[in-house]
Order: structure tokens, then sequence, then C-alpha cells
């Protein structure tokens, strides 16, 4: 994973003093080690930092020819788990992970080797691995979404090419792993489901999906009845419903609201708002049913206009769109909690609005279609973006509401590519300010660290000829008491299975 690995071998020859000084946010303070400055060969690395600290720790190190330097901290089994080697991450300067020598890293950062340089030290981050699947779906799972409810039950929802929503009960097994069980199924579509949105709303499980039959539907879920359509979302008379690429749920400050954004292949951006009371919603012309004793009854189903409609928000196709999911993880209720959208397009921009004002606060125009886009849980306007050319890109879109100014020094930082077809999902942690997974049609699952431009671990998740599609990061909490909170990756792709990675 790094270039100087193949230097970490202790050799006389320079050196240097470092002072390793354990992260502050590590609850461990048994990984810490004394201060004082040490010296160490100025080509050491992350791996013989790595063994430095376990020494210092007390813990074996292992040898020479213990495999490679993966990150993975899989070492030899007969090891207790107190003497265990841990592998570690270092961070010399600029928060970014050591991934050359100590003394090249200093010089590049404008460190005085004069005096010693402190290294923040912090343990690897698991390695996820496929841990179970699925069963079997009728066709492509294209799209995934969860809610939570007050009992920390979190429910998954599937959307496939078949037009059809699957629901699973997210359960932890005798071994704290992640698994699926499957309560039900419905057709929501005619055609494909291109998009979906799932939220908890006054303790009811709110889903959006949207298909490439040009539909927009609400659904409600709850263990008696299952899905159950609760309406529909449509647009002017005088207007023609595009197909809906991209949909994202937030709440708003007054209780009695619920906001959905959708952005389509047109590049409209549309705001939908779900009152409680349904007064919103409009009765279609009610049809005529004979009834089973022949008397006629009246139906109807439930409309909703938009009530916010940007239309040429972009050129092309609206791929992705976001409230924040930072107002998720802080539980915000505020103004602007649904002031500012996040929109990417594959016109090649990021776009940010003021949604009262239906106004672009900003524009960032890249160099390649924009394919797919999350936002940060813990840092407001940190976006990351997939395209076709394999790479992964970071924005900093962080306005000022008053100034439409940005706020901060924007920023572009392009991964060096690493999948090898298109990237069609990124999903950011929502325990992790600085993980985010990826999804390939080259069929691969990726976990990076946005300190560095490689990743971190590549899982085969899908088979040579299929597709990766969606991704779904849940952190929920652990069913079992003293569990650290319980991490998994579910994916979804061409071979019509929802893989589990355990991290």
């Amino acid at each position: 994973m790094s270039d100087s690995d193949d230097n970490d071998r202790p050799e006389e020859g320079p050196q240097v003093r470092v002072s390793l000084k354990l992260a502050s946010g590590v609850g461990d303070p048994s990984l810490e080690v004394p201060s004082a400055p040490i010296a160490v060969p100025s080509d050491i690395g992350r791996k013989g930092l790595s063994a430095v600290v376990n020494h210092l720790l007390g813990r074996s190190v292992p040898g020479d020819d213990d495999g490679d330097d993966d990150g993975n901290g899989n070492d030899d089994d007969s090891s207790t788990a107190s003497n265990r080697p841990l592998s570690f991450e270092f961070i010399v300067a600029n928060n970014r992970l050591l991934r050359k020598g100590v003394e090249k890293e200093a010089r590049q950062h404008g460190l005085s080797l004069e005096e010693a340089i402190v290294i923040t030290y912090f343990p690897t981050s698991g390695v996820p691995e496929l841990s179970g699947e699925g069963e079997t779906v009728p066709d492509w799972v294209s799209c995934l979404a969860s809610a939570s409810t007050n009992h920390s039950e979190t429910m998954v929802f599937s959307g496939c090419y078949d037009g059809t929503i699957h629901i699973y009960r997210k359960r932890n097994n005798d071994d704290n792993e992640s698994c699926l069980i499957k309560i039900s199924s419905a057709t929501a579509a005619t055609g494909p489901i291109k998009a979906m949105a799932a939220t908890t709303y006054k303790d009811q499980k709110m889903i959006a999906s949207a298909s490439l039959d040009h539909s927009l539907n609400l659904h409600t879920h709850d263990s008696n009845n299952g899905l159950q359509l609760y309406g529909v979302c449509t647009v002017a008379e005088s207007d023609v419903m595009q197909a809906v690429s991209s949909l994202d749920f937030t709440a708003t400050s007054s209780s009695s609201h619920l906001l959905l954004a959708s952005g389509d292949a047109n590049g409209t951006i549309s705001i939908w708002n779900f009152d409680a009371g349904e007064q919103d919603f409009v009765a279609t012309e009610a049809k005529k049913q004979k009834s089973s004793s022949g008397q006629k009854a009246a139906s109807s189903k439930r409309e909703l206009n938009a009530t916010i409609c940007m239309e040429r928000a972009h050129a092309q196709t609206i791929s992705g769109i976001s409230w924040g999911n930072h107002h998720h993880r802080n539980q915000t209720d505020n103004i602007t909690s649904h002031s500012q959208l996040i929109s990417g397009s594959w016109d090649h921009s990021i776009k940010v609005w003021d949604v009262e004002k239906q106004n672009c606060l900003l524009t960032l125009n890249g160099s390649r279609v924009v394919a797919c886009l999350d936002t940060s849980y813990h840092s407001e306007g940190v976006v990351a973006t997939g395209h076709p050319d394999c790479t992964i890109r970071l924005w900093d879109v962080r306005v000022d509401s008053n100034t439409s100014k940005p706020s901060s020094v924007i920023m572009d930082h392009t991964f060096r590519p690493s999948h090898k077809a298109w990237v069609s999902d990124v999903k950011w942690s929502p325990s992790n300010a600085y993980q985010l997974a990826s999804t390939s049609h080259d069929g691969t699952v990726k976990v990076w660290d946005i300190r560095s431009s490689n990743p971190l671990s590549t899982v085969r998740a899908f088979g040579k000829e299929e597709k990766g599609l969606c991704l779904l990061w849940d952190s929920s909490p652990s069913q079992q008491r003293k569990q650290p909170k319980h991490e998994t990756i579910f994916a979804g792709g061409s071979d019509c299975i929802i893989k589990q990675l355990q991290l």
C-alpha cells in the first residue's frame, strides 16, 4: 500500500528523532506509549513504525516474513489478545496518512529535522470481510436504503430492476455479525427502480421510490400491513413527469412536515412537502368500481404536486442529491436543515442551492460526469463523488447563506484511480469522519481513508462479469451490551444478491 514499506526493515544508516503521540480520538489508553523522542531509521515507514509501537507496548512483533503490509492487522492466531501485535496508521503533517519514509514526509511538509518529529498514531480500522449474503431476487439490485426505529431496529429496503421493493430486518447473529431477514416484497413500479430514500417520520417508516416508468411513489411500511402505497408525486398538468434519478428526505423545523428532494433526467430539481395531516394531498377523480354486492363504490389515490420546481437546475441528468447527512447524525431540526441542497449531474457540475429562494449559491465545474454523490455525516458541505473515469473526488462546498460566498477554501481532491470501471456509488461512514466506501462496475467494494489517495482495502464482492451498483453503510448500535457499534456495508449489483461486508 505504501511506497516506502519496502524500506521498513531496521538498518544502520541515517536516523531521525520522532515523538509518538496517541491520537486524541482513541478511547483505549492502554495503547499510549511514552512520548520521549526516540531515534528511528530516516526512511522508516508505516510498517516499521507499527513494529516500534508494538515493541513499546510489549506486544509481540511479527517476523520480517509475516505477509504484506496490507493494513489487515491479522497475525498469528497463537498470540493472545493481550499481546497480539496491532497495525497502526501514522500522521506526520497536514492530517495526511504516512505513505512515505518519515524523513521524506517531513521534508515535503517543511518540518525541521533538528527537532523531534511529532507523529500521531492510531489503530488501523478493520478490513471488511464478506460475512454473508441475502437470498437471490428476480433482478438487479439497483438501490438500497434504510430506516431505523426508536428501538434501534434497522429496516433495509432494496429496489430492483423488475420494479419490486424487498424489505429486510437487520439482525445480529450470535457472533455479533449482521444478517438480513427478508420480511416481504411488493411491486412498486412497472419499470426498473433507479432511486430510493427512506426515513422514520413520526414513528412511521416512509420510503420513496422512483422508476424509469416515470413514477415517483411514497410508501409506508409496518409489520402488520407490509409495504403500502401512501401517495403519488405528480407535476403540474401542463408538464410531463420525467424519470427521477436521485432522492433524499429531510425533516423540517416544523414537526408536521417532511420534505423530499428529487432530481430527474431533465436536470430539474423538485421539492415535495408531505404534510402529516395529509391536507396537501389531492384526491384524483373518483373511479367507479363495482363492489361484490353490486353497489358502486368510489376509490381514489392521493397525489401530491411539487411545492418547488427548479427547471434546468442542471443541463443533464441529476445523478445525486442531498440535504446533508450531518443533519441526520446530529439530529438537527432547525432552519438550516432544509434550506440548502447539494446536487451533482452528468453535466460535470456540483451545485449548492438555497431552496427557499430557489437560488444557486455555488457551482463547481469538474472535468467528468458525476455518476454518484454522498455527503459527510461529520462535516457540513464535504462531498464525495464517483465518476466513469474510475476515480473518486472530494469537494468542500460549504457556503455562507447570508453572503452566498464560499465559507472556506474550495477543495477538489482526486483519489488515485483504483477502480477498473465506472464508479457507481459512494457512501460515507456514519461513525468515522475519514472513511467512505465505493463500488464499481468492476465488481469490487473499496474502503478509503480520505487522508490517503490509495484505498485502505479492496473486496471482490461480485463475480468477474458482475457489476456493483449500490451501497448502504450501516452503523447501528450492537444488540449486545458492552459491544461497540456494529459496522456493516451492504452492496447490491447485477448478480441479484445483497452482499454483506462486516467491519
